[in-house]
């Protein structure tokens, strides 16, 4: 039988890889220094042992890259509109303000894994991007009305990062939507 990208991956491995993926968080999340974070700690933590860890990663940051990369994908496919959801939602502000509560939806629904991961500057970066995106949408829609924005989307989307931050810290306790009308409103 020959092997190809349609093949169905073994499900033993996908909730191997779930484990360890999981353990990874659930460390992190209690705060662990990362600098003493283990392989074995993470396969202890997932009840496997290291050489099955060893044969799905290279080490601790594969782990934590395969995780920001699938993150990264998910949140992607979650605020990137269908096109039929784009005709029902219209164009501009709309839909840009339909992607960001979808954005902060994504981040709400992993609200601890977000929490962990934008601790990562890389990660953070990548979100910072993709935020931007969204916000730069509000400026084209403004720009066709005739008014523009007079803060540059850096700032916008440096402050909507940090209010996210804090939304996560505090335990997520307004709706996405509401978070979302408060972030339009400051811009």
């Amino acid at each position: 039988m020959s092997s190809n990208k349609n093949s169905k991956v073994d499900p033993r491995i996908i909730r191997t890889k779930r484990m360890f993926k999981e353990a990874l968080i659930s460390l992190l999340e209690e705060n662990v220094d990362k600098s003493k974070l283990t392989v074995q700690s993470i396969a202890d933590r997932a009840e496997l042992n290291r050489a099955t860890f060893y044969l799905h990663y290279r080490d601790i940051e594969d782990l934590m890259e395969q995780i920001i990369e699938e993150v990264l994908a998910e949140m992607s496919n979650t605020i990137t509109p269908s096109p039929v959801n784009q005709q029902s939602i219209g164009k501009g502000n709309r839909a840009s303000g339909s992607r960001l509560i979808s954005f902060l939806e994504h981040i709400h629904q992993n609200a601890g894994l977000y929490q962990v991961l934008l601790e990562n500057k890389e990660f953070r970066k990548r979100v910072f991007g993709i935020l931007l995106d969204i916000v730069s949408l509000w400026g084209e829609d403004r720009k066709a009305k005739g008014r523009s924005f007079k803060v540059p989307n850096e700032i916008i989307v440096s402050s909507s990062l940090g209010i996210v931050s804090w939304w996560l810290a505090e335990g997520t306790p307004y709706s996405s939507s509401y978070l979302a009308k408060q972030i339009v409103r400051m811009v």
